[in-house]
């Protein structure tokens, strides 16, 4: 099985090609953000580069968040249309556990991402040999609160804003194994809090 999947939750876009459970060939941009114009030819150059084309991906995976609003709804969005374009099953992918996937020593792990100001997105999870395990679900709070969790769980590593495609690209093809690949109109992106729009809107009707 091929799977493609991208990773638009940070200031870097990423993608990735795993076939058959082994990471075939990935790439990235620090596009500062600005995925929706280099998204696209990032995925090309990665498919032509091993002389694939999208009708050759038997899966799509997306990081669906937390992480930059507009970037999780850039990469969902590709992933979506690729999927429903070629009538193939896809996957959404916590950042959080894309990281953990990605992450390569054994043991517990605090993943986070960078929120507001000392606040952070976190969860924690136990990598093993073959295996994650998620301890707890993706939250957002404090970073003292993020400490408090880590140190409940005894963690020995912290990974943080290193989310990857490749890592979500693992996690996608465990899902395979589960039968937990979803469909293109199941994909909805994890923003964990309110978004601009949606504050303004709060503020304005009070």
């Amino acid at each position: 099985m091929l799977i493609l999947a991208l990773d638009t939750s940070g200031a870097v876009a990423s993608c990735a090609l795993l076939q058959n459970g082994a990471l075939l060939d990935a790439c990235s941009h620090d596009s500062m953000l600005d995925h929706s114009r280099l998204l696209l030819p990032l995925c090309q150059s990665l498919l032509k580069k091993n002389s694939l084309a999208l009708k050759d991906v038997d899966a799509f995976a997306a990081v669906i968040g937390p992480g930059s609003f507009t970037g999780i709804r850039i990469g969902a969005a590709a992933v979506k249309g690729f999927a429903w374009a070629q009538d193939k099953p896809c996957a959404g992918i916590s950042s959080l556990l894309a990281m953990a996937w990605d992450w390569e020593q054994t043991g517990t792990l605090c993943c986070s991402i960078r929120a507001r100001a000392g606040e952070s997105y976190y969860a924690v999870f136990r990598r093993e040999k073959d295996a994650v395990i998620r301890l707890t679900e993706d939250t957002v709070g404090s970073d003292a609160e993020m400490e408090t969790i880590a140190r409940k769980h005894g963690c020995t590593f912290f990974p943080r804003d290193c989310q990857r495609a490749s890592g979500a690209a693992k996690a996608a093809w465990a899902l395979t194994r589960t039968g937990g690949l979803q469909t293109c109109h199941e994909i909805v992106p994890s923003y964990l809090r309110a978004t601009q729009a949606e504050r303004m809107r709060k503020e304005q009707a009070t």
